[in-house]
């Protein structure tokens, strides 16, 4: 695709060139260009098109039906040219084509006809095994269902019109049991990864005795630390999305103590790379979304079997907290937490909700009792 310029007669004119060659067929290849256009602007409407002509034509050319890659190849580039029935910006548009390429990873090289129920259920039952979130597992399902409503409108998905994720019911998450690991897993977990070296070792101390988001511990700069009055100010967060830094999940800005545990984590860092803007190393694998994999892997190796995300250190932080004695509300306020009823289940997993309820029930017969 292309937008060119030429002089003729004193005159600037421009000229249109777009190509597309079939993925499936290399023989099968379409062309189109127009020239003597006399303003930008016009050229970039003629762009628009010229491409959307060229993709109807390369999928009336492929009879037997395009692949689910092809198509979300096809939304990519309508979408740049704002031919996608409503105008995307670039991050939006690599979030939506990621997330497909990520989670339907087994759909890429099936054809769309071949694509049904069975499908859709793998792709969530294959989510909800890996303890993605209610929100995130729906947010999925909707870029799917809005790449698949394209191809139907545009006429290149003809014998399905709903997509293979279309209706399917997610459990509930509010009320569910999530697995975190036990205050002895945890401090084993951060023993073996620091004898080990290993290079997540400090992130997941720092997970784990603030209860910080991810996204908020890769934003955290050294002068977001106050070791005088100890005390971590988060106010930003990474954003995948958006590939920088944003404000926090709810846009407000809260404090973090600084424990003896965590000064000490948090120098040790420092010694390391004294230099370094950011607190935390950029480990491999962070900014493209395998931070769960690593622990479980690591987990694995050192024998503990649960299947967890990175974001299970952040109920670990709030369960063992509140379990310690700690103040739900100043629990809440540390984690950024702004729901109670969200917060309820960390305080129903530390028991904090019955702890001595029943210390002066007592009905069982005591030594001394004669019958």
């Amino acid at each position: 695709m292309a937008i060119t310029s030429y002089e003729k007669d004193g005159k600037t004119y421009y000229r249109v060139y777009i190509q597309e060659r079939s993925s499936k067929d290399c023989t099968v290849r379409v062309q189109r260009s127009k020239a003597g256009i006399e303003s930008l602007a016009q050229a970039r409407r003629e762009e628009k098109k010229l491409t959307k002509r060229v993709f109807e034509l390369v999928a009336s050319i492929e009879a037997k039906g395009i692949t689910w890659k092809e198509l979300a190849h096809r939304w990519e580039m309508s979408a740049r040219n704002g031919l996608a029935g409503k105008k995307y910006t670039r991050p939006v548009i690599i979030h939506h084509v990621n997330t497909l390429y990520i989670h339907t990873d087994t759909w890429l090289d099936k054809r769309i006809k071949d694509l049904g129920r069975a499908d859709g259920r793998y792709v969530i039952n294959n989510l909800i095994s890996e303890n993605y979130s209610l929100s995130r597992i729906k947010a999925i399902k909707g870029s799917i269902n809005k790449i698949w409503t394209w191809g139907v409108e545009e006429g290149l998905i003809t014998d399905v019109v709903k997509s293979p994720v279309h209706g399917l019911v997610i459990e509930s998450e509010k009320n569910k049991y999530k697995p975190i690991l036990t205050l002895e897993e945890v401090r084993k977990l951060l023993y073996e990864a620091e004898i080990r070296k290993h290079p997540w070792r400090h992130i997941w101390a720092v997970a784990l005795l603030t209860g910080m988001r991810s996204g908020e511990l890769y934003a955290l700069t050294w002068e977001d630390v106050d070791f005088d009055n100890n005390i971590i100010r988060i106010t930003k967060s990474y954003s995948s999305r958006i590939k920088g830094v944003k404000s926090t999940k709810n846009s407000e800005w809260r404090n973090a103590h600084i424990s003896e545990d965590l000064k000490e984590v948090l120098l040790k860092i420092r010694k390391l790379d004294p230099n370094s803007e950011n607190v935390l190393p950029r480990a491999a694998g962070w900014r493209c979304g395998n931070a769960g994999k690593v622990i479980r892997d690591f987990l694995h190796r050192i024998g503990i079997e649960k299947h967890i995300t990175f974001h299970t250190l952040r109920a670990c932080f709030a369960t063992h907290v509140l379990a310690s004695g700690a103040e739900p509300t100043q629990v809440m306020k540390m984690g950024g937490w702004s729901d109670f009823k969200t917060f309820q289940i960390y305080v129903r997993m530390a028991g904090v909700d019955v702890k001595g309820v029943t210390d002066d029930f007592r009905v069982t017969p005591k030594k001394g009792i004669k019958n």
